[in-house]
């Protein structure tokens, strides 16, 4: 007599048969969310047979990293693997292939260019899944592949006088589709609403202002359908089209388009590498070039497309300090009688700040913050921990009088509006924008950037306080400055007048006149290279705790002398940061760049596998000072 076989739970038999491999290609190679700055290589998996089909290169999984359920995100399939011991992936996250190969080298070429860990990028560049989309939509069996074409090299398209740049770049955008897909990235929502509502639902938009469940489908979208304009801010420079074949970035040298957190990428660098990865025709627009694309402008590497123009263009530079210089009131009365007149301030705000009348000491927050005023009735406030002082007395000397300085674009609206009565008085910040105005006579202040638009135009552009603007202590205040003067001076009327209340012998002036910034970019960039400042050099701002700051610019200068640093290589600093943290600003020359860096990324790497300090690192930030 037979006896019975025993019995096998059905938990069993689906234990075993998940541990069956994938026949074949078993081996999975992929990045991992392990969040340790050091452990930013690749790993390889065991693909389980019951989901052989669906882990694909480019797809998110779930695995256990040192004993953590984490994400990570397949780069390709293999045959062999020269590990033991590995590990199976344990679920399919997303059936979608969210990463095509073009989106992983961009990410591989990030890291290696700020020293990132690769889920540092990945957080910036796919939106985070919703399941819900992921049941809903149909799986994409094809996966864009590499191109291999060739861009047509990069032009900067300078916008005109009396030209509305947004409309301008989308028609662009739009005539450059019958070539494929279309990438257009914009600084700031305000001008991605203007876009979108200028395109309608001709355009895939990719914003953070997006609901979750809406920047994960429109990224799908763009993913998936050929021949579509995307349109988007900072992070939507990662989108992928199967046919993009156009990369349009408007006002590059906007700080809108520097990733604020770690790595701290920005738009500029990462379209150039991207161009040359991809093969793809890349055109930056804008008012005034940065000094990193006039570097390449400068080197006849990238096309500089403007047109002839010359403007009418006076200057009255302020002899005392006065905020209206006297002849500049005709120029404005006459304007007024045809239409409104722009003022273009520094400042917001009332008044930046607050000294003593008596001992001509500055007005002081507990914190070391000086005390602004934002308002005429407003009391005085710590420009850096924002507390509001009520300030009756002078801390040095005990008097009651206090004088305001630096105007703020509140009280220049004060004194304007009283020097010219009878006019309603428009301000604009970035606060509370003004979008459009009516066309009517009106005086219109506006911080840079907020100018509102006019159909036919302002009768008169008046750049008010020039020298403040050229003033600010940071690397990027010259460019930023003539952005700022181009932009709210390509506003005029085809025939208004533009006045500049600034030195008389301010370049500004001239190249406003010839509407050309690159002679006066050209300038700033013979300077630049003479004292080796960006774009000249590769520039590193690194925090530390202050204990250690010392005895890591040691090492660097010891690492030069000792030759394991390129000569190029200096450290400044260190200088007080925040709390007890301090900063070190490491520079190089652009042709040794590559050494230097991945001695950095070594260096850092190393810090981490001794568990010492923590340091935060930018390469090549917005500002060197912050």
């Amino acid at each position: 007599m037979s006896s019975a076989r025993p019995l096998r739970l059905k938990t069993e038999e689906v234990a075993r048969a998940d541990k069956a491999i994938a026949e074949v290609l078993p081996v999975a190679r992929l990045w991992v969310d392990n969040s340790l700055s050091h452990l930013d290589g690749t790993y390889d998996y065991l693909v389980p047979q019951h989901l052989d089909s669906a882990v694909r290169a480019g797809v998110r999984v779930g695995l256990n990293f040192a004993g953590r359920e984490v994400e990570g995100l397949v780069l390709e399939r293999l045959d062999v693997t020269s590990f033991a011991g590995l590990k199976m992936i344990s679920s399919v996250l997303s059936p979608f292939v969210v990463a095509p190969p073009q989106l992983i080298s961009l990410i591989k070429v990030a890291c290696q260019r700020w020293l990132a860990h690769p889920y540092d990028i990945i957080r910036s560049a796919i939106p985070p899944r919703v399941a819900s989309v992921d049941k809903k939509a149909p799986v994409i069996e094809s996966v864009c592949t590499m191109k291999s074409g060739r861009g047509q090299g990069f032009s900067y398209i300078h916008i005109q006088p009396s030209e509305n740049a947004i409309a301008k770049i989308a028609e662009f955008a739009k005539e450059k589709l019958k070539l494929g897909s279309v990438l257009l990235i914009v600084p700031e929502e305000r001008e991605l609403r203007r876009l979108s509502d200028l395109l309608g639902g001709d355009a895939i938009v990719l914003s953070a202002s997006l609901s979750r469940t809406d920047r994960y489908c429109n990224y799908l979208t763009a993913l998936s359908e050929k021949n579509k304009l995307v349109i988007g801010t900072r992070s939507a420079i990662f989108a992928s089209p199967s046919d993009l074949r156009t990369l349009i970035v408007f006002r590059e040298i906007s700080e809108s388009l520097y990733e604020p957190r770690t790595p701290g990428w920005n738009v500029r660098d990462l379209s150039l590498l991207r161009s040359t990865n991809e093969g793809l025709d890349l055109y930056f627009a804008g008012y005034s070039p940065s000094s990193e694309i006039g570097k390449l402008i400068d080197e006849r590497k990238a096309k500089f497309v403007s047109k002839r123009n010359r403007l009418k263009v006076t200057n009255h530079p302020s002899a005392n300090g006065e905020l209206l210089p006297g002849r500049i009131f005709s120029s404005i009365r006459t304007a007024l009688a045809s239409g409104p007149v722009l003022f273009l301030v520094p400042r917001k705000g009332y008044a930046s700040s607050l000294m003593c009348k008596k001992c001509r000491n500055i007005a002081l927050c507990e914190c070391g913050g000086k005390l602004s005023r934002t308002g005429v009735n407003e009391a005085a406030n710590c420009v850096h921990c924002g507390v509001k002082a009520n300030l009756h007395k002078c801390k040095w000397c005990g008097s009651a009088s206090m004088v305001l300085l630096g105007r703020g674009a509140e009280r220049h609206a004060e004194e304007i509006g009283r020097a010219f009565p009878g006019y309603p008085v428009l301000y604009s910040n970035s606060q509370k924008p003004i979008e459009t105005q009516d066309g009517q006579p009106a005086l219109v202040i506006s911080t840079a950037g907020m100018v509102p638009r006019v159909a036919n135009g302002y009768s008169a552009v008046i750049l008010l306080e020039g020298d403040s603007f050229f003033s600010f202590a940071d690397l990027r205040a010259q460019e930023r400055a003539r952005e700022s003067f181009f932009e709210a001076a390509s506003h005029v009327s085809p025939k208004g007048e533009i006045v500049t209340v600034i030195d008389s012998s301010h370049p500004i002036t001239a190249a406003l006149t010839q509407w050309s910034p690159v002679t006066m970019a050209a300038r700033e960039l013979s300077e630049r290279r003479e004292v080796a400042l960006p774009p000249y050099t590769r520039a590193v701002l690194l925090e530390t705790e202050s204990k250690d700051a010392t005895g890591i610019i040691a090492g660097i200068r010891k690492a030069v002398f000792d030759r394991r640093l390129p000569s190029s290589v200096s450290a400044f600093g260190p200088s007080q940061s925040s709390g007890d943290l301090s900063r070190i600003l490491l520079t190089c020359d652009i042709s040794q760049s590559d050494a230097f860096l991945s001695f950095l990324h070594e260096f850092i790497r190393h810090r981490a596998v001794t568990k010492k300090s923590k340091i935060f690192l930018r390469v090549d930030p917005y500002s060197l000072s912050s």
